[in-house]
This record gives C-alpha cells, structure tokens and sequence, in this order.
C-alpha cells in the first residue's frame, strides 16, 4: 500500500466511515526540520524536529494538520483491532464509493456538528 499527495484516507477507529477520521495526504517523505510546527500536530513517538519520512495529512471536516512517520501510518494493526475495525493498517486509502460519500456537502455538514 502506499499514500500519496491528494489521497482521501480514513483511520482505523471508528466503526465505519461515518465515525472514522478521514484525512487527506497533503505531502510525503517530510523531514522534521522543514515542518512549520507552529501549524502542524505531531503524533508519532519520536522526536519530531529529528524525523524523516513524514506524512503530513489534515483532517477535512476540522482542517487540522498532523505529521507523523510513513510506517506508522501504514503499519498492520493486531489481529484483534483488524477485527474490531476492520482495517488492516492504521490508515488506509478510501475506496471510490467511500470517497462519493465523504465529498458530499451532507457528509461534512453532519460530520462538522460533532466537532
């Protein structure tokens, strides 16, 4: 699998993509020294400024904007998340029919009431 600037992602929690996170990949293999951190969230484990191979991804109902490594976001989840969540990795591409879903202006406009 692989992320790629402009691709519509949804992470794993969430029991579908309703309740799922869905966030579009802005840029790939960042390194921490060129983010603006002022505007970007980290979260992953390591020390941002020294990082490489970033993702920055932003949510697109509230617009805010996250980094974290390459293989954090696409790594496997257990077996016991795959089941709960149905996802294999901890954020995965949406396919064309969940993309038709959350790029209509009722998607958003529910989604943005729960924020």
């Amino acid at each position: 699998m692989m992320l790629t600037e402009n691709m519509l992602c949804k992470h794993f929690k969430g029991q579908d993509i309703y309740d799922k996170n869905i966030y579009r990949i802005l840029k790939t293999n960042v390194t921490g020294s060129s983010v603006d951190w002022a505007n970007v969230i980290y979260t992953g484990d390591n020390d941002a400024k020294l990082s490489s191979d970033l993702v920055i991804y932003q949510n697109i109902i509230d617009g805010k904007i996250f980094a974290r490594e390459y293989a954090d976001l696409i790594s496997v989840l257990s077996e016991e998340k795959q089941v709960t969540y149905k996802q294999i990795h901890r954020v995965e591409p949406l396919s064309e029919e969940e993309i038709n879903i959350v790029t209509q202006k009722e998607f958003i406009k529910t989604r943005k009431k729960h924020y």
